[in-house]
């Protein structure tokens, strides 16, 4: 994800908004597509299969490949948001110390 502005002359306020909504992007990748990702998986790989009693090598390649990409995926946004959380901790420490 490329960083719209330098991260080091937003206020803090503004670095805590932007971090706050990497963190429900974060929470609804993982609690809505990834999820439903691993369940596909999941049910495909049982020996009580629900869609079918057999299936194919290609449907399992598939699933295996989405879970993933979706993992990359997260991947990705939990690193992001781990870089925002680095520069809010890091603002917060400047801010504390030109206070004093």
């Amino acid at each position: 994800m490329a960083i719209d502005k330098p991260t080091r002359r937003l206020p803090l306020r503004e670095l805590l908004t932007d971090a706050e909504k990497r963190n429900r992007d974060l929470v609804e990748k993982i609690g809505t597509i990834w999820l439903s990702a691993v369940t596909d998986l999941r049910d495909l790989s049982r020996p009580i299969r629900k869609r079918s009693p057999y299936p194919s090598l290609i449907a399992l390649q598939n699933a295996i490949e989405k879970v993933l990409q979706t993992h990359a995926e997260t991947a990705e946004l939990l690193e992001y948001l781990t870089h925002e959380l680095d520069e809010v901790r890091e603002h917060a420490r400047r801010e504390r110390l030109t206070r004093r």
